[in-house]
């Protein structure tokens, strides 16, 4: 803990949804579910009544969960009223159970997923194959998993969890993580058709290794400013689109940068193309200009992460799975002044559609998507 106002702490559980046993997948969704919910007592009832900030992440080797609180001291007691955290016998924990997982396989539906939400994991599966609706398994395997089995999970994985922000944390999991293969490049066309005003669409393209902090400057070259390269070609040059994104992965899989826009359906296959000819002019360099301007960008960014309510615990969390925080970057930043053109892999870009698409829009971005994945 530190002098700041306030503080946070991290329960990281030592098992994500890659980790669901065979044939009961979802799971580590579903426990989380049970840590979350004030019906089961302990921890959910503790945070509320102390009106503390939560927010949980499901990962595929780790399931995360952090607390905030204006009184730092009192989150010492998050592990024990972790433990406490079960679902009530007899048939109103049968009934609750029914409850989570009607939930899990409604989100499994994507229902009430907006095309904004979905063009990341689309993204995700074009690119590495990765379910779009990773770790929740399927209804017949959320189905399948008993009290019994959380229980069970519970008890095997609490004790062997690490808590953040309190200097208990240690490097136990590092080495699974880091030596974890990650799947490789797969490259292609994810389409979607649903309601919605406009479609989403997003790029994704492989590149060689690449240091993080050439990775975060470059996503600033692309994006997040009236003077950067999107806002010129997909807004001004275009007229494609007013809504753009630009995001970086550094897992799973290579390395890779894209960006997705907000345009009308019509508009949506030449928008693959824009976004995929301005990611690859990233090959060419940048000039001085460029650069001192995405150096100004990504500080500002970084230092508004560095004051998030839980960047402490995250940046905490990261040094023992060996992932740079906003500290790191700003550093290594420093010692960068000129950003050479990016090394792109010659792999099939992933590239995902979504939203009201009609059979002649889904044709077009096939016959856009043949065009940039040929060139």
């Amino acid at each position: 803990m530190t002098g700041r106002p306030g503080g946070a702490v991290m329960i990281e559980i030592p098992a994500g949804h890659r980790d669901d046993p065979l044939g009961k997948a979802g799971l580590a969704a579903l426990l989380a579910a049970v840590l979350g919910e004030p019906a089961c007592g302990g921890l959910p009832v503790r945070a509320a009544a102390a009106g503390w900030r939560s927010r949980h992440r499901l990962d595929e080797r780790a399931s995360s969960f952090a607390f905030w609180s204006r009184r730092p001291d009192e989150l010492r007691c998050v592990l024990d009223e972790a433990r406490r955290t079960a679902l009530p016998e007899g048939a109103a924990g049968d009934r609750l159970l029914d409850k989570l997982r009607r939930r899990q396989a409604t989100a499994l539906r994507g229902a009430g997923a907006t095309p904004l939400t979905l063009i990341r994991p689309m993204l995700e599966h074009a690119a590495v194959g990765t379910p779009v609706h990773a770790g929740l398994g399927s209804a017949e395997t959320i189905a399948a998993v008993s009290a019994a089995d959380l229980a069970e999970a519970a008890e095997d994985l609490l004790p062997r969890a690490t808590v953040y922000g309190m200097g208990e944390a240690q490097d136990t999991d590092r080495a699974r993580v880091v030596s974890d293969s990650a799947p490789p490049w797969r490259g292609g066309l994810d389409l979607m058709t649903r309601p919605a005003a406009d479609a989403q669409v997003g790029v994704r393209l492989a590149l060689r290794d690449t240091p993080p902090a050439v990775l975060e400057l470059m996503t600033e070259v692309l994006g997040n400013g009236p003077d950067a390269r999107l806002h010129r070609a997909v807004r001004h040059c275009h007229h494609l689109a007013y809504g753009f994104t630009v995001q970086r992965w550094h897992r799973p899989g290579p390395v890779s940068i894209g960006a997705t826009a907000t345009v009308p359906a019509e508009h949506a296959a030449d928008a693959v193309r824009v976004l995929t000819a301005t990611v690859r002019r990233l090959a060419d360099g940048v000039d001085r200009r460029e650069t001192a301007v995405a150096h100004l960008r990504a500080r500002s960014l970084l230092l508004g992460a560095c004051d998030d309510p839980y960047a402490e615990v995250d940046a905490e969390r990261g040094r023992v799975h060996g992932r740079p925080g906003p500290t790191d970057l700003l550093s290594w930043m420093a010692d960068v002044p000129e950003l050479p053109g990016l090394e792109f892999i010659p792999v099939r870009p992933a590239v995902a559609v979504v939203g009201p698409l009609g059979e002649e829009h889904r044709a077009d971005v096939e016959r856009a998507y043949e065009e940039v994945a040929g060139s």
